[in-house]
């Protein structure tokens, strides 16, 4: 059984205090980015709704175009 999460958590605060402060600087920085990712709402309601609308209605390129596109281009669909 892993050690209980407060502990592991601890442990890991008393490595970085061991590490050159740049280093620190570094990995603070990051966990404050990364708590940030995790503490926000995530999307707002008009941005859940453009991503339903955009998925209801997908565009796809017509497989023709595209070998047209790579064929102008020299490159030849296999």
């Amino acid at each position: 059984m892993s050690e209980p999460l407060d502990k592991r958590l601890s442990d890991l605060v008393e490595a970085v205090k061991a590490l050159p402060d740049e280093t620190r600087e570094a990995l603070v920085e990051e966990f404050h980015d990364r708590l940030a990712d995790f503490s926000s709402g995530g999307l707002t309601e008009a941005q859940r709704q453009e991503i339903d609308r955009r998925l209801a209605n997908p565009r796809y390129a017509d497989p023709a175009k595209v070998s047209e596109f790579f064929a102008r281009h020299g490159i030849k669909a296999t």
